[in-house]
């Protein structure tokens, strides 16, 4: 008896990895390793991947809502609200959709662009109207901040205004080239500061209008197609949207044709904005030569290569707004 006592107390202190450990079957040590199931497998890859899919799912159908709520219809719809904040919201995220992939058909969309341009017409109108209002208002107050805090009410329809023209900009079809030229060469109104943004902003949209006029030759031959027979359509007529798809006819029709007397040449637009006294208008038409042809756009250039900075420069973030050399 005290052998095996001595045995089993001699073994139990035998460590687990020992031979002694694996030959007596009382040896204390590790459980027995078994197999994982296949359960178990199906727990640690396949219940994740589910989780990855789901969210991956979600987040497409997330995507595809947004894109399919981008429609013509919706953001005209929304452009025509009588709430004000809707409107510009709707004018903010269109010049924004534009600008992505999947604006694409939307730039294509020359139904689209006349129905914009129609509003932008009407925005631009309602603005002058306005501001003329604005301007006999603030003759009448004495007080600096009161002028300055009756013209801050106009701020919503100013950038609904510079959100329309900028979202022209983005267009295939150059529909968008007669207001946008209408609001670049008017240089009187009643507030410089404000018209002179206008005039900037106008520019470049005309000049980014340019570069993707050059895109409309990318498009499907169904598309270019479709949207030729639109503008064609559009274009019988007296009415001002009539002249605006003349105008994109001309710049988009292979043939060479004789323009009508409507239609805006924008080479003559930046050569006539290439003598304003705006400094920084003079070097924004500098760049917007560059995505526009036509006979007067190398005599502008040489023009604008002999300026000597004459002229005023409106800096739109000074309080002292006019900075004369």
């Amino acid at each position: 008896m005290r052998v095996n006592k001595t045995l089993d107390s001699s073994m139990s202190a035998v460590p687990e990895n020992s031979d002694a450990a694996r030959i007596h079957p009382n040896a204390k040590g590790l459980p027995a390793v078994t197999p994982p199931s296949g359960r178990f497998i199906a727990q640690l890859f396949l219940v994740p991947g589910l989780i990855v899919l789901v969210a991956v799912l979600l987040l497409m159908a997330f995507s595809y809502t947004l894109s399919s709520g981008n429609t013509p219809e919706r953001f005209l719809d929304q452009l025509d609200s009588t709430n004000a904040d809707i409107r510009w919201r709707a004018a903010s995220d269109l010049a924004q959709v534009l600008k992505r992939a999947e604006g694409v058909q939307l730039k294509a969309n020359t139904k689209f662009a006349l129905d914009l341009a129609q509003r932008l017409r009407s925005a631009m109108d309602e603005l002058t109207a306005e501001e003329k209002k604005t301007q006999e208002k603030a003759d009448a107050l004495s007080a600096e901040n009161e002028k300055k805090a009756a013209w801050r009410k106009l701020q919503g329809q100013r950038d609904h205004v510079m959100f329309l023209a900028a979202s022209l900009g983005d267009f295939h079809v150059p529909v968008g080239v007669p207001l946008l030229s209408e609001i670049v060469l008017r240089e009187e109104g009643p507030d410089v500061k404000a018209t002179t943004q206008r005039r900037r902003q106008a520019l470049w949209a005309l000049a980014n209008l340019g570069e993707n006029v050059k895109g409309f030759a990318k498009l499907s031959a169904e598309q270019r197609a479709a949207a030729l027979a639109e503008l064609t359509k559009e274009a019988e007529g007296d009415s001002g949207r009539a002249a605006w798809a003349r105008t994109a006819l001309y710049y988009l029709d292979p043939k060479p044709s004789t323009p009508d007397a409507d239609v805006v040449q924008v080479d003559r637009v930046l050569a006539q904005a290439a003598k304003a006294d705006d400094r920084f208008l003079r070097e924004q038409v500098a760049v917007a030569l560059n995505f526009w042809d036509g006979p007067l756009v190398e005599p502008t250039l040489l023009l604008l290569s002999r300026d000597d900075g004459h002229g005023t420069v409106l800096r739109l973030d000074d309080e002292n707004d006019l900075k004369r050399p």
